[in-house]
């Protein structure tokens, strides 16, 4: 079992705002395991979700889709609900350059944030719709890339004026690129993870 240490021009019309992973064979437990009252100094992220740079992510997952879709072809369902992390966590945070607000991870049932709980959650914000501060709050120069992205979003969804009327949602701030590159560690602390898409 090898284990991953943490580290590492005029604006146009504005559209409507509203270490090495765990193995993947981990035995699931059904009992949750006590919490540490603080998250431990050395964290591992468990390999399905864990960035490593110029290789293929461990699974093939686009955010803006369901992540039970990824169920019975790339992932067991046991898989699905094993512990992101080693030692568990009771909370996560996930923040993306790409998006203003970080991603707060809950645990469910079980007390420990599971795989399952990061994807849902991610997929769960970008779905959100934005609101004012945030779109205003964009670089100047990527308002026209975002705008660009919420409109080629919403053509291709096949019901493109409902769509329309929706307004921008958060996973329009990626640009287009809602492929799962996995998380990495920041020097933030050992319960705050990167976001990687491209």
């Amino acid at each position: 079992m090898s284990l991953a240490s943490l580290p590492s021009l005029s604006d146009p019309p504005t559209p409507p705002v509203n270490s090495a992973p765990i193995h993947p064979r981990l035995t699931h437990q059904l009992k949750p395991n006590p919490l540490p009252s603080s998250p431990p100094d050395e964290m591992h992220i468990h390999f399905l979700l864990a960035f490593i740079p110029f290789n293929t992510p461990p699974i093939e997952y686009n955010v803006a889709t369901p992540p039970t879709l990824l169920l019975g072809g790339q992932v067991s369902l046991a898989e699905f609900h094993e512990p992101a992390t080693q030692p568990h966590l009771h909370t996560l945070t996930v923040y993306c350059p790409n998006l203003l607000m970080p991603i707060t991870i809950i645990a469910g049932e079980v007390g420990y944030v599971t795989i399952s709980d990061v994807l849902h959650a991610i997929h769960h914000e970008l779905r959100l719709p934005t609101n004012t501060t945030e779109y205003k709050n964009l670089p100047v120069d990527v308002k026209p890339k975002v705008d660009a992205t919420y409109f080629q979003r919403c053509r291709r969804s096949g019901d493109e004026a409902r769509q329309l009327e929706m307004g921008i949602k958060r996973v329009d701030f990626l640009l287009g690129k809602t492929h799962f590159f996995g998380l990495s560690g920041t020097l933030h602390g050992p319960d705050i993870w990167e976001l990687n898409v491209g």
